[in-house]
């Protein structure tokens, strides 16, 4: 659990409920089965509490790992750092690569979001309207029929 977060009893009794369906669907029970033992209102709550189950489940180990990597960089550059800041260049770029991995590590180099525009870059693309889209579905329709030799 995170330094200042709660977990509230609301939500530790959600996550036992979905620990207990993900046991339930362990041991052979139907999502229907789940759903009517434990109240869920139908077998669609029980597949997501199930689900949710595995999720966290999955989550917690390659959080932790994250964290382990994160100090692992951080011991690797501050051995560095010294060499680096007094002009060592290549106790700079390594420095700057442990830096890159624990960017890319961290999600902090995410693509620019880019906007589609036309063919020529100019205006925002708009898609094909209903019509276009009837016509061009149509149009390929034709020609499959052309090509298959029936009509």
């Amino acid at each position: 659990m995170a330094k200042g977060r709660k977990t509230s009893k609301l939500q530790i009794g959600h996550r036992e409920r979905q620990a207990v369906a993900l046991k339930l669907r362990k041991s052979g029970l139907t999502y229907d089965d789940i759903a009517e033992q434990l109240g869920y209102s139908n077998r669609g709550a029980a597949f997501r509490a199930v689900m949710g189950a595995i999720e966290r489940i999955t989550d917690e180990p390659a959080r932790e790992l994250v964290r382990l990597e994160c100090e692992r960089l951080d011991a690797l550059q501050a051995a560095l750092w010294q060499k680096a800041v007094s002009g060592n260049e290549k106790a700079v770029d390594k420095v700057l690569r442990i830096m890159e991995r624990r960017a890319r590590l961290l999600g902090l180099d995410k693509p620019a979001k880019i906007a589609p525009t036309d063919p020529e870059g100019v205006a925002p693309y708009e898609g094909f309207t209903d019509e276009e889209k009837a016509a061009r579905i149509q149009a390929l329709l034709n020609k499959a029929i052309e090509r298959s030799g029936h009509e």
